[in-house]
C-alpha cells in the first residue's frame, strides 16, 4: 500500500515537514498581529532587491529594521515575521512570485502597512505568460495593504500606475516623467557611477550613489520616496544612499589584482532588462571594453531573435563581445566579427575564463550579465584565487562564493547526483504540500 519501508519513511519526512511548516506559519501569523512593527513589503519584475536592501540601510540609520532579501517565497515570508523582535520599528521584506497565486498568499500573511512596487514587465513567463497576468499578480500586495495604509509606485510604468486603483489607501508615485517625487538631472560619471536630484514631498534631494548605471533611478526614487513618507529626515536619506554600496552580483564592480575592472550582474536576466547594462557600459570610459552574456531568461516569442538583438546592441558599445553556453551560437554574429574577434563564442565557462586571462588588458572593463544558472560569478573569482569547480550547470542556486567549494574540483563534492537527489526530494515535497493546500 505504501510501496514499502522506504516509501514510508519518506512519506513520513514529507509529513514531519509539512507539520513543521503550518506550526512555523501559525506562530508567524500571531507574531504579525502582535507586532508594532511597520511592515513593507517590495515587488516587481525588477529592482525589488535593492529597493529592500537600500530602504533597510536607510532607516537603519533613523530606527532598528529587520529585513529579507535575496530569497522571497512564501517560506521566507514566514521567516521574515519570525525574526520581528520587540524593538523592531521596520521590517522590510521582498516578495517573488513564479506562478499566479504565490504573492496573494504571501500578502495574505503579511498585511503591509506599506506597498511598494517598481516594476511590472515579462517574467516568469512558462508560468504567467503575458504581462496583465504579471500586474495581477503584483497588485496582490496592494491590495492587502489597509485603509489607513500607504502604497508607493513606479508612475512611468502604466501596469504599476494603475494599481493606485486597486487600493482604498493613499497612494504617493515617483517617476521621471511624472508622479508625487519626480526624479531629475538623472546621470552617470565616467565610471558609470549615479547620480540624480530627486523632489516631492517638500524636499529637493541631490543624491549621490555607489550604484552603476542611469537604470538605478529606479531603485533610489522608490526607496528614498518611501523612507521620507515614513518622516526619515532628508539628511539622513542623502547621507545613507551615498554609503550604500552595491549587492553582490547586481551590477556590483570589482578590481582584480591585474588591474580589470569587472562588473557582475548575473543573478538575473530577463530580456526587459538586457539593454540596461549596456547602456552603463557605454558610459564608462576605459581602455578596452568587453561584454559577456550568459543565459537571457524570462521572453515571449523566438529565442534566437533575442540572442540576436542583444549582440546588435553589445557590439555597437563593446570592443569584444563573448557569449558563453548553449546559446551562443544563437548570436547570428557576422562573419566578418567572428574573423575580427569582435565576437566569440565558447560553449564552456571554463575556455572563457582561460580566454579572459590571456588577454587581459590593464584598466580594462568587463561587463558580465547572465541568469544565475551558469554562475559567471567564476570569471571574477578565477582572477582572483584558483577556481577548480567547472561544470556547465551545477544544480545550485547559490552564488559560489556562498557555496565556498569553487576551489575543489566539481566531482569531490557531490557532484550531479547530490543536486539530482535534491530536485527529486524538492518535487515530491512540494506535490504533498499541494494537497494540504
Amino acid at each position: 500500500m505504501f510501496g514499502g519501508a522506504g516509501q514510508l519513511a519518506r512519506n513520513y519526512k514529507t509529513f514531519e515537514h509539512t507539520i513543521k511548516l503550518r506550526t512555523r506559519e501559525t506562530i508567524a501569523k500571531i507574531k504579525r498581529q502582535r507586532t508594532s512593527a511597520t511592515i513593507i513589503a517590495v515587488t516587481g519584475s525588477s529592482a525589488k532587491t535593492t529597493t529592500v536592501a537600500l530602504l533597510s540601510h536607510i532607516l537603519a540609520g533613523h530606527s532598528k529594521v529587520t529585513s529579507q532579501f535575496l530569497c522571497n517565497g512564501y517560506g521566507h515570508a514566514i521567516d521574515a515575521l519570525l525574526n520581528l523582535r520587540s524593538d523592531t520599528r521596520y521590517s522590510v521584506i521582498e516578495q517573488g512570485t513564479k506562478k499566479p497565486g504565490h504573492i496573494p498568499q504571501a500578502a495574505k500573511l503579511l498585511k503591509p502597512d506599506l506597498a511598494i512596487i517598481t516594476l511590472v514587465a515579462i517574467e516568469h513567463y512558462a508560468t504567467l505568460r503575458s504581462i496583465e497576468a504579471v500586474a495581477k499578480e503584483k497588485s496582490a500586495l496592494v491590495e492587502a495593504v489597509p485603509d489607513d495604509g500607504l502604497v508607493v509606485l513606479n508612475f512611468d510604468n502604466p501596469h504599476v500606475r494603475a494599481m493606485a486603483d486597486r487600493t482604498r489607501a493613499r497612494s504617493i508615485t515617483f517617476g521621471t516623467t511624472g508622479g508625487d517625487y519626480l526624479a531629475t538631472n538623472i546621470r552617470t560619471d565616467v565610471c558609470g557611477v549615479l547620480l540624480l536630484t530627486l523632489t516631492g514631498g517638500g524636499h529637493t534631494v541631490d543624491l549621490e550613489t555607489q550604484l552603476l548605471g542611469a537604470h538605478n533611478w529606479l531603485t533610489i526614487a522608490a526607496a528614498a520616496t518611501s523612507a521620507l513618507e515614513l518622516g526619515v529626515p532628508a539628511e539622513t536619506v542623502r547621507a545613507r544612499i551615498a554609503s550604500f554600496a552595491p549587492i553582490h552580483g547586481r551590477m556590483s564592480p570589482h578590481t582584480t589584482p591585474d588591474g580589470t575592472r569587472i562588473i557582475l550582474d548575473c543573478i538575473k536576466a530577463p530580456y526587459h532588462s538586457i539593454f540596461l547594462p549596456l547602456e552603463t557600459l557605454r558610459s564608462i570610459t576605459a581602455p578596452k571594453k568587453r561584454f559577456i552574456l550568459g543565459q537571457i531568461s524570462d521572453y515571449a516569442g523566438n529565442a534566437t531573435k533575442k540572442y540576436r538583438d542583444a549582440y546588435a546592441a553589445a557590439v555597437e558599445v563593446a570592443d569584444e563581445v563573448c557569449f558563453v553556453g548553449p546559446w551562443a551560437h544563437k548570436a547570428r554574429a557576422p562573419q566578418a566579427d567572428i574573423d575580427s574577434g569582435k565576437f566569440r563564442a565558447f560553449a564552456k565557462v571554463e575556455a572563457l575564463a582561460a580566454h579572459l586571462r590571456e588577454t587581459a588588458v590593464k584598466d580594462e572593463v568587463i561587463l558580465v550579465k547572465s541568469a544565475n544558472n551558469l554562475h559567471l560569478e567564476r570569471l571574477l573569482l578565477d582572477r582572483i584565487t584558483e577556481v577548480r569547480c567547472w561544470p556547465d550547470e551545477c544544480g545550485r542556486k547559490a552564488p559560489c562564493e556562498e557555496c565556498g567549494l569553487y576551489d575543489r574540483p566539481f566531482f569531490e563534492h557531490g557532484g550531479q547526483r547530490r543536486y539530482r537527489e535534491q530536485r527529486q526530494r524538492s518535487r515530491k515535497i512540494k506535490s504533498w504540500l499541494s494537497s494540504f493546500a
